[in-house]
């Protein structure tokens, strides 16, 4: 195993556990709040790319600013780094669309803030977890040559 591939492990256990919880909190647990309370300013099909965009970045960044900061990683540094990412994240976002958006409603501003807090910080630590384990691995097979 090279010195990237726990880099690699830690990416992609963060973009797919962000992809999945995000899935299942847009798709089926908030779907029916997030359609009553801004389905009126929701497109009828949505372009796939901006979704994806989306996603590979805020994994790298998550990966980046969460994680790989400097810092040697831990799991209550990851825990705040991710947790104050997030906060600032969906902060902006929210804040703005309630600022500028006549129809966004306070409610959605708060619930998709804490969302996006607690999915960043939960992403980050799964990546963090993988990393501790791609990490032994390495050193593992490393000892053992």
């Amino acid at each position: 195993m090279n010195k990237l591939k726990p880099l690699g492990i830690t990416y992609l256990s963060i973009l797919v556990t962000y992809l999945i919880a995000d899935f299942i909190w847009l798709g089926i647990i908030a779907k029916a709040d997030y359609s009553n309370s801004i389905g009126h300013l929701m497109r009828d099909s949505y372009p796939m790319w901006p979704w994806i965009a989306f996603y590979l970045i805020y994994s790298a960044c998550i990966l980046r600013l969460a994680i790989f900061n400097g810092a040697k990683p831990t799991f209550a540094r990851v825990f705040a780094n991710a947790f104050i990412l997030g906060l600032a994240s969906y902060g902006a976002y929210n804040l703005t669309n309630y600022a500028i958006l006549a129809d966004w409603p306070l409610s959605i501003t708060f619930k998709d803030w804490i969302w996006g807090t607690s999915i960043t910080t939960a992403s980050a630590l799964v990546g963090f977890f993988a990393l501790s384990f791609a990490t032994r691995r390495l050193e593992k097979a490393q000892s053992a040559v």
